[in-house]
């Protein structure tokens, strides 16, 4: 602080006197420097602010103020110089790194880094190693910091080092610092593992498998060396011996065997993975005693006579051991001695008798058990059998158990039970001397006792039982006990035997019923009678004894409400609760008499109690209701039922019935009054019914009281007040003050006020005498008070502007009636005079009228636009007909016309016509019989059978033009489309043949049902439905048509008559055909002719004036009969050819069959073939009186592309 760093000195040219001050504007920011104000000095003012390292110059500038305006500044450049102010520094405090041992010498171990903030001299760093460097182990790169090993590392001499390394510049005084390196010597396997010496292991041969013999365990110098131990592989005792790959532990695989081997040797290897060594463990087996005893047999056998005597040797037994010393003595002993007959020798083991054998045998077999045991530790032994076989002899007597048993058994104990099973017993043990038999030897005279004899298997030998049998049924009411003696004896030689007594007593069962003494008991009891009255007592028996004889009484029905009560040991019926005979007037109770058995086995009788409850008067009769209100019309007649009065008596029987009286009136002057009033009513004493006695007025009397009795014939009475109202009638219609009421409305009236009062009397009373009004027609300016009958104002009141007097006059119909429906009622005119009212300037009546004139007008306009119309359309329709007419009379005249000879063109000049002309058509074809189950032939065949019509008809079926395509199905005239059948036929054409085909197209449309036009008569119309025609291709197509034959005119009914003479188009027809009409059969060789009439769609060129291609007109023509015989099979139909228009119609819902009498149509019935649809309808079709174009019920009308013709039938 305070070093002069250098001046700054300012001129001012202007006034060199000016005084000049100095500082520092900017770059001092740390305030390192300062200045002298003054003299423009710099100096140090903060040293620790300059740091050479951070900023190697600063940038001041200096600002010169001589006052205002007068100012200059200047930039300073202050150069700092260097020192040794900053220590070298590591990179870290501490370092750690590893070197392997073994290394060879400089081999690198790491480098250190350390800078120094300074530079130059004070910057350069120097690395060496302070401390730590034991036995000079590393040598440091002074200028590299390269720390490298001088020597030959050894881990397992010094494992780690700690280097404390300093790094100093060279600056004056020089600078340090220290950081502390961590060296690991890594350790490398350069030792082999070493096994130190072992001892012999001693181990006992019983140890088990598993059990660890000895650990080896190696020395490996090296760090985490892993040592493995393994067997040699030439070591004899490797199997017996396991050791564990890396512990050494050598364990047992299984238990060795001294006998076998008393000494293994174990090699052993101990190996690094790298070096391996061996060494010898040596295994010492020491002997247990691990071997039992073994006799020479493994059991043995001998024969002795019963009568042995004592101290005889048996035999001898001997054994011996595989261990050795101590393990191997051995020793014998008798484990089992009955009775201690037998003892045995310890050392060699010979069996002696100790007494008599006679007193130490009980069977036919001995059985001793000898165990040979060694002196071992734990000891071992063995034990073997040694049967002697005694030779029985019979002296031994068979006795019983015991000398006496007991027996109870029940009386009803079924045959063959069971009753005791005797056992004797017989020491012996032969067959012969142990086989027993049992017999009765006394008390069962009666043979009702059997014995059985048995032989069972006990666990030593088989023994004989006796079994006491029941044989015959016991009955303790006729023997109660028996006592029998039964001997048991043997079969020996000699047989030897014994007795014993059986004593039996019969125990009582429940096996008899208690019986009543009376099968039904009857009683009597008043039912006044206090609780505990006796009425009866019961008395059952029951022969058994003890409690099976006991006898208990309950009631088990009968007594639901408890009040009667039975004793249960006496059997005594006595009352427990008071009786009733209203509630109950009879008791008839169920007694059970049950014996005292054991639950589920107890007898029972039954008896019947019948008690008569005996009645009382102990009821008073009352009434439900204290008042009874009636009602009785006037008028009426007398003997008119008014109302019941029904007073009830709990009592029953005769004291149940009660008599009814009328008593007095309600008030003091019922009996006071007039006869009339007095004997107004009267009452049925049996039934409680009242009627009346005169004629009541409504007017005169409205109510009458009384007081009505009921009484029972125990003179107990009760009463009850009754009412009557007298229903008053409308007898008097309502009579008006006045015939006509006139009234004026008062001006400038307001609604609500009144305008006058109308006023009606009724002589009626009651409701019937109040009166209503109300108006008969409802005025939008009046309305009447209900009650009081004031005519008041309801809304504004306007008179027309310019009326006459009459016309101010406001008429109201006023009726006066009562408010009951149906009331008579009187009406009276009111008339109100409104002269007196203002004008109205729109009226209400004269928008009422505007509104009346508007729709009059538009109901008019209506009117007179659908008569235009109906003119317009009749003289369309009379222009069509005469056309139509024109056309179909040259027609007839013409190609269809009757001619005979060679063929003959149209005469009729149709081809000048060009404009398109309707054909307007009338048909009405009747239907007799829509379906039919005949085939139109009359034949007899099965249901089975097809028609050979149809057979017909299929086998030439309609061949179609190779172009056409199916369109919609067009079902025959009169037959259902529901029963259609189409077909066709064609046939060739020749000139001299009459043909009738379609000159140069096919037929356009098929033919709609004839009966539909039934339904447009009867609907309305509907004629322009059909198709229209043109007649200019009619003209074309009627070219080349020739006419028909004569011969095929002659038919009734068939093709040809479509071709109707010219008089009978003209209406001139046969009226005998029409009246000798009847049904009639066409001949099936007409109709086939018909048939074969049909074009020839097959026609080719060749033939002038005819077509190529042709179709019949219907397609194809109808069946024989509209419906087949039932289980004929059904024609397929066949569809009309591409582009047919179809006649398009609104379906004909009803369907009409009419008789050719029957209306006038115009058309006769098509086919007329009796009780089935029509045959042929189209083509039988007759048209009588006539024309075939106009018709009374409108005009059909079809239409026909250019070039087509309708064949044969232009009246469809």
């Amino acid at each position: 602080m305070g070093v002069w760093v250098g001046n700054v000195v300012a001129h001012d040219r202007t006034d060199h006197r000016r005084t000049i001050e100095y500082s520092i504007f900017n770059g001092n920011e740390n305030n390192a420097f300062a200045i002298n104000r003054h003299t423009g000095d710099i100096t140090v003012w903060d040293q620790a602010s300059l740091d050479y390292e951070a900023n190697r110059r600063v940038h001041l500038v200096v600002l010169a103020d001589g006052g205002p305006l007068h100012t200059a500044h200047c930039r300073v450049t202050v150069t700092l110089q260097d020192v040794n102010d900053n220590a070298p520094a590591f990179e870290q405090g501490h370092y750690r790194t590893a070197v392997w041992e073994g290394q060879v010498h400089n081999t690198y171990v790491m480098q250190v880094f350390a800078s120094d903030a300074d530079s130059g001299v004070n910057g350069q760093i120097e690395y060496s190693i302070l401390s730590g460097n034991q036995n000079e182990a590393f040598v440091m790169d002074s200028v590299r910091g390269i720390l490298a090993t001088n020597t030959v590392l050894d881990r397992e001499i010094i494992s780690s080092y700690k280097l404390v390394l300093q790094a100093s510049d060279k600056g004056s005084p020089p600078l340090s610092s220290t950081a502390t390196v961590r060296v690991q010597v890594v350790d490398i396997n350069d030792n082999s593992p070493a096994i130190p010496p072992m001892e012999p292991v001693v181990i006992a041969e019983n140890l088990p498998a598993g059990y660890m013999v000895i650990q080896v365990s190696a020395n490996d110098v090296d760090l985490s060396s892993t040592v493995t131990y393994t067997f040699s592989d030439n070591a004899s005792a490797a199997g017996s011996f396991a050791i564990d790959r890396y512990t050494g532990v050598v364990t047992l695989t299984q238990m060795l065997d001294r006998e076998e081997q008393t000494a293994h040797r174990l090699v052993v290897w101990a190996s690094d993975s790298l070096h391996q060594t061996a060494a010898e463990v040596l295994v010492q087996v020491l002997d247990v005693n691990d071997n039992v005893p073994v006799f020479s047999q493994d059991s043995y056998q001998v024969t002795l006579p019963e009568l042995s005597p004592a101290n005889m040797l048996i035999l001898t037994v001997a054994a011996t051991d595989r261990d050795s010393g101590l393990n191997s003595k051995l020793g014998y002993r008798l484990l089992s001695s009955p009775l201690h007959g037998f003892y045995i020798h310890p050392d060699n083991g010979s069996v002696f008798t100790n007494k008599p054998l006679k007193y130490v045998t009980n069977g036919n077999v001995i059985q001793l058990l000898v165990e040979a045991r060694d002196w071992g530790d734990p000891v071992r032994s063995t034990v073997t059998s040694v049967d002697i076989v005694v030779l029985d002899a019979n002296d031994h007597t068979p006795l019983f158990q015991q000398d006496t048993y007991a027996v109870s058994p029940l009386e009803d104990t079924p045959v063959g039970t069971t009753l005791l099973t005797l056992w004797a017993e017989d020491l012996d043990w032969e067959y012969e001397n142990t086989h027993l038999d049992y017999v009765i030897a006394s008390g069962n005279e009666d043979r009702r006792f059997c014995i059985e004899v048995g032989a069972v298997q006990t666990e030593s030998q088989q023994r004989t039982a006796g079994s006491l049998v029941l044989c015959q049924l016991l009955d303790r009411e006729t023997t109660e006990g028996y006592i029998l003696t039964v001997t048991v004896s043997d079969r020996g030689s000699p047989p030897l035997n014994s007795s014993a007594v059986v004593a039996v007593t019969v125990a009582d069962v429940n096996d008899n019923v208690p019986t009543f003494v009376s099968a039904e008991y009857h009683a009597q009891a008043s039912e006044s009678s206090p609780a505990g009255t006796r009425l009866v007592q019961v008395t059952a028996r029951d022969p058994d004894r003890g409690t099976n004889g006991l006898v208990r009484y309950d009631i088990i029905s009968g007594n639901s409400k408890g009040h009667l009560r039975l004793d249960p040991h006496t059997g005594a019926l006595e009352v427990n609760h008071s009786l009733d005979y209203e509630e109950d007037s009879k008791y008839a109770l169920t007694v059970q008499a049950s014996d005292g058995g054991e639950p589920g086995n107890r007898k029972v009788a039954f008896t019947v109690v019948f008690v008569m409850v005996l009645d009382e008067n102990d009821n008073s009769p009352y009434f439900i209701f204290p008042v009874v209100n009636c009602s009785v019309p006037e008028n009426l007649p007398a003997f008119t039922p008014t109302c019941s009065v029904h007073g009830i008596d709990q009592d029953a029987g005769p004291y149940g019935q009660l008599t009814y009286s009328i008593l007095s009136s309600c008030f003091m002057d019922y009996g006071s009054g007039s006869p009339d009033r007095k004997e107004a009513f009267a009452i049925d004493s049996l039934t409680g019914d009242i009627h009346t006695r005169q004629t009541f007025d409504f007017e005169r009397e409205s109510d009458y009281c009384f007081i009505v009795e009921a009484r029972d014939k125990g003179e107990q009475a009760a009463t009850v007040r009754v009412q009557v109202a007298i229903e008053g009638a409308d007898e008097f219609s309502p009579v008006f003050t006045q015939r006509q009421y006139r009234f004026i409305l008062p001006k400038n009236a307001k609604a609500g006020q009144t305008v006058g009062h109308v006023m009606a009397m009724d002589h009626d009373g009651g409701l019937d005498g109040v009166v209503e009004y109300s108006l008969v027609n409802p005025s939008q300016l009046f309305s009447v008070n209900k009650t009081t009958g004031a005519v008041f104002v309801s809304g504004p009141v306007y008179r027309k502007r310019g009326s006459f007097p009459n016309e101010d006059v406001v008429e109201l119909l006023v009726t006066a009636g009562s408010p009951r429906m149906d009331s008579r009622s009187t009406t009276s005119l009111v008339t109100v005079n409104i002269s007196s009212s203002a004008e109205a300037l729109v009226g209400v009546a004269l928008g009422v009228q505007t509104v009346t004139l508007g729709v009059s007008l538009a109901i008019f306009l209506l009117l007179l636009v659908s008569f235009v119309a109906l003119v317009l359309r009749y003289k369309t329709k009379e222009a069509a007909i005469k056309k139509a007419a024109a056309l179909a009379a040259n027609l007839n005249t013409g190609t269809f016309g009757r001619t005979s000879g060679a063929q003959q063109h149209n005469g009729i000049g149709l081809r000048e016509l060009r404009a398109p002309v309707t054909i307007r058509v009338k048909r009405e074809i009747s239907l007799p019989i829509r379906n039919s189950d005949s085939s139109g032939r009359g034949s007899a065949e099965g249901e089975t059978a097809e028609d050979h019509e149809i057979k017909m008809i299929n086998e030439y079926p309609c061949r179609k033009r190779a172009d056409s395509a199916q369109s919609g199905r067009v079902p025959d005239s009169g037959v259902p489309r529901d029963s259609d059948q189409l077909s066709c036929h064609s046939e060739d054409g020749n000139p001299g043949t009459v043909v009738t085909t379609v000159s140069s197209t096919r037929l356009a449309t098929g033919m709609q049902s004839s009966e539909s036009l039934h339904t447009f008569k009867e609907e309305g119309g509907g004629e322009g439905m059909l198709p229209r025609v043109r007649v200019r291709d009619m003209e074309e197509s009627m070219r080349g048509y020739v006419p028909l034959s004569d011969s095929q005119t002659s038919v009734d009914g068939s093709f040809s008559s479509l071709l109707c003479p010219e008089e009978q188009l003209r209406g001139s027809y046969s009226w005998d055909y029409l009246l000798d009409w009847e049904p009639r059969y066409h001949t099936l060789a007409s109709v086939f002719t018909d048939i074969s009439l049909l074009p020839d769609e097959d026609l080719q060129g060749g033939h002038e004036g005819l077509a190529s291609e042709a179709c019949c007109l219907m397609h194809p023509p109808p069946l024989i009969t509209g419906v087949a015989q039932p289980g004929l099979r059904a024609v397929p139909p066949r569809m009309p050819l591409r582009s047919m228009h179809t006649l398009t119609r609104r379906p004909s819902y009803p369907k009409y069959a009419y008789a050719p009498l029957a209306r006038n149509t115009g058309l006769t019935p098509s086919a007329m073939t009796p009780s089935f649809s029509p045959s042929l309808s189209v083509l039988t079709l007759r048209t009588p009186n006539a024309s075939p174009v106009v018709s009374e019920t409108g005009l059909g009308v079809f239409r026909l592309d250019a070039g087509s013709l309708l064949e044969g039938e232009i009246q469809v």
